[in-house]
Formats: structure tokens, C-alpha cells, sequence
């Protein structure tokens, strides 16, 4: 059997609209302006936190973490819209059916959780790792391994999927393949995916 490890912001699930326009609306509010697609992309390439340190590196501190609780009180409210990737619920569904198990790691906190029990995905895993279990942050290898040694994964035979160059690091250096999801070939750093799909459903091929 396979099993897989799955990313949730911008593979499980497309949630990179809201936290764009979130991140956008909480500049525009105390009169900080920033470009979109340039928020997208870095997001994409590197990680929210990194993307905040990037744009806001003129901002006094005081400023910026008044931005970074606005961003966090708006993309709340942003979450009802957020949903699965198409195929991601058959994909996780075909990982089962070969006897493999599908694992949540995310830098997200429960909030994750309650999105995936929302669209009845809950079952489909059988273990997860959220921020509350304060790993350190992909792509050190933490999660990986804690979740590896206590569900007795064969790492021989399991996956990471994820959407950005530090989750197939984090695989690599947990000792497990890696799938790179990058539906519009954004990701330009140079990475070694054992796979690169632009579909979940690929991931079935």
C-alpha cells in the first residue's frame, strides 16, 4: 500500500483566493498598497509569513502586527468560500481503495480540521498535523516523521503532496517521495520533485 501526505492550503483545498484578498484588504486598510498578483505569487513560492516579511519590511513593527490581526480577523470570515481542489475528494477516495491512507500536514490551524469535516472529508484521514501540535514549520521534516513513526508508515511507500518548493523538501528529507501540485506553473526555484502535476487527478495515473 502508498501512502499519502497532504499539504492544505493550495493543494487539498483553494484557499490562496481568500488569503490573497484578505492579505490585500488588510494592507488597504491602513493605507499600505500591494499588487495581488505579486502577493500570489509569493505565497506560492515561498509561505504566508514569508510573504509578510517581504511586503511589509518598511512597516514598524507595531504597524505590522496590526496588519498581520486584521489579515487573520478577515481571512476567517474568508473560509466559508474556501474549497476542495477538483479531484481532490477522488483522489483521496482511490488512495484508500488501493489500501494506502491519505494524512494531513498543514501549517494551518484547526481551522483545516473543521473545512474538511464541513465537506465530509474527515474520514478520508487517518491522522493529521495541524499548528497546534507546534511542529516546526516545513520543510523541516518534524510532522513527517512524528506522523511516519506513530501510524508505522512504510517510507519506502508513501508521498508528500504539496504546492510549494518546502513541501517536497520536507518529504526528501523525512525520507519520502515527493509531489509537486503547481496547476500554473508558478513554482521557478530550482526543486526535484519525483512527480510534478498541474491535476490531483494525475496523481491516480
Amino acid at each position: 500500500m502508498t501512502d499519502y501526505f497532504w499539504d492544505f492550503d493550495g493543494t487539498l483545498y483553494d484557499t490562496y483566493r481568500g488569503m490573497v484578498k484578505s492579505f490585500v484588504e488588510a494592507c488597504t486598510a491602513y493605507n499600505f498598497s500591494v499588487e495581488r498578483d505579486q502577493i500570489y505569487k509569493s505565497m506560492r513560492r515561498t509561505s504566508l509569513h514569508q510573504t509578510f516579511d517581504k511586503f511589509l519590511k518598511q512597516v514598524d513593527s507595531k504597524k505590522k502586527k496590526m496588519i498581520v490581526d486584521k489579515y487573520q480577523i478577515i481571512e476567517k470570515n474568508e473560509q466559508a468560500d474556501d474549497l476542495p481542489f477538483e479531484g481532490a475528494a477522488e483522489v483521496c477516495n482511490w488512495v484508500i481503495k488501493q489500501g494506502g491512507r491519505n494524512f494531513l500536514v498543514t501549517h494551518r490551524n484547526k481551522s483545516a480540521l473543521n473545512l474538511i469535516e464541513r465537506d465530509q472529508f474527515k474520514n478520508l484521514f487517518t491522522g493529521y498535523v495541524t499548528s497546534e501540535n507546534k511542529f516546526p514549520r516545513k520543510p523541516d521534516p518534524a510532522s513527517l516523521n512524528f506522523l511516519c513513526e506513530q501510524y508505522q508508515v512504510d517510507k519506502n511507500n508513501a508521498f508528500m503532496i504539496g504546492d510549494r518548493v518546502l513541501d517536497v523538501n520536507a518529504a526528501h528529507q523525512a525520507g519520502i517521495k515527493g509531489i509537486l501540485f503547481d496547476p500554473d506553473d508558478i513554482i521557478v526555484a530550482k526543486v526535484a520533485p519525483d512527480r510534478r502535476i498541474k491535476r490531483l487527478l494525475e496523481i491516480t495515473l
